[in-house]
């Protein structure tokens, strides 16, 4: 009996969370429950009187196209409902003509009767599934604990200190953590215990290339004469190391990096003078700021790269299968024993 309970529970939420999505496209969408159940969808109802079966995630990103796929293919009218989809994902869905819809109001519906297309790109999400947690000075401390947990820890003012944002800022994330259930007290000394790192990872991914990288933006470059890739900080008081795949490629040496992403607290002249590269709004290297303090970050794995962890989050965003094939490399070595 309690299983059932807790089955009806769980249907009624992702009923609730489709509906609310669908609702907000504002397109007047007749959407009713059914009582009709499918073992392979969460919930069931009807939409402008054609029944569809629903399948609930928090984010869909490429790898995850082929299992969605299958599912679609035994379920009629399949309905993923997603908080976040990414571009590429999308793209896929809607080449595979998988209906979808996100937090953000975005939606493909291929039905019978009712056909719908909307893409609404860079806009904010009509439900929010981020708090206070999940901001950029959020996603700054986050870095720091997730390569080492045990850093959650340390005094406020250090974590301040090794992830550039404000006291203040630590404190609501510390809090956050809390009340979202992300840290536990394990002992009586009122140590904490970092969990559910695994899901901190994913959201972590998605705040790093949509907010942190965005605002810690200097510019693009191309090469100059030389394509350098051995850019080896030598310079007291300065840290330049290569992310996505020419860091990847560093570590792993799987990877031919056709995108460059270059890290360094050096300013754009000294870019430009020192590392001789080219600024160029089409250039092949995005150079971004250190969102962490020089130093704070263990590099004992290589002498050019910054760390897995932010390398990770560049290639699963990318969506690129050989990036996500290499991100799965670096995951299983440098990622997941921390986890």
């Amino acid at each position: 009996m309690l299983h059932e309970h807790n089955l009806k529970i769980e249907q009624m939420d992702a009923y609730m969370k489709s509906k609310d999505f669908l609702d907000a496209l504002d397109i007047g969408l007749l959407i009713k429950q059914s009582t009709k159940n499918n073992e392979l969808a969460e919930t069931q109802f009807t939409v402008n009187g054609e029944a569809i079966s629903v399948v609930t995630k928090r984010d869909t990103r490429p790898q995850h196209i082929s299992l969605i796929e299958r599912l679609a293919t035994n379920i009629d009218n399949f309905l993923l409902v997603s908080d976040y989809i990414t571009p590429n994902a999308k793209k896929e869905l809607k080449k595979r003509s998988i209906n979808y819809v996100d937090s953000f109001g975005n939606a493909f519906l291929n039905l019978k009767a009712t056909k719908v297309y909307i893409e609404k790109g860079d806009a904010k999400p009509v439900f929010n599934q981020y708090s206070k947690v999940f901001t950029q000075a959020g996603g700054q401390i986050l870095f720091q604990l997730l390569q080492d947990p045990e850093k959650i820890n340390e005094t406020y003012r250090r974590l301040a200190e090794i992830s550039e944002v404000s006291l203040g800022s630590v404190s609501k994330f510390i809090n956050g953590l809390q009340d979202e259930g992300y840290i536990v007290q394990w002992n009586n000394d009122k140590k904490y215990q970092l969990v559910k790192r695994e899901e901190l990872l994913e959201k972590w991914i998605i705040l790093v290339n949509e907010k942190i990288l965005p605002a810690y933006k200097i510019g693009t470059f191309r090469f100059g004469s030389q394509r350098n890739l051995v850019i080896k900080e030598n310079v007291q008081g300065f840290e330049t190391r290569w992310g996505g795949e020419p860091g990847a490629a560093s570590i792993t040496n799987y990877l031919n990096p056709t995108v460059y992403s270059l890290f360094t607290n050096r300013s754009k002249k000294d870019l430009i003078k020192s590392l001789r590269l080219i600024p160029d709004s089409n250039g092949e290297i995005t150079v971004y700021n250190l969102f962490w303090k020089q130093g704070s970050v263990n590099y004992n794995y290589d002498d050019v790269a910054v760390h897995p962890l932010l390398i990770y989050a560049e290639l699963i965003y990318s969506g690129n299968e050989r990036n996500v094939e290499t991100a799965q490399i670096l995951y299983n070595e440098y990622i997941a024993p921390k986890l």
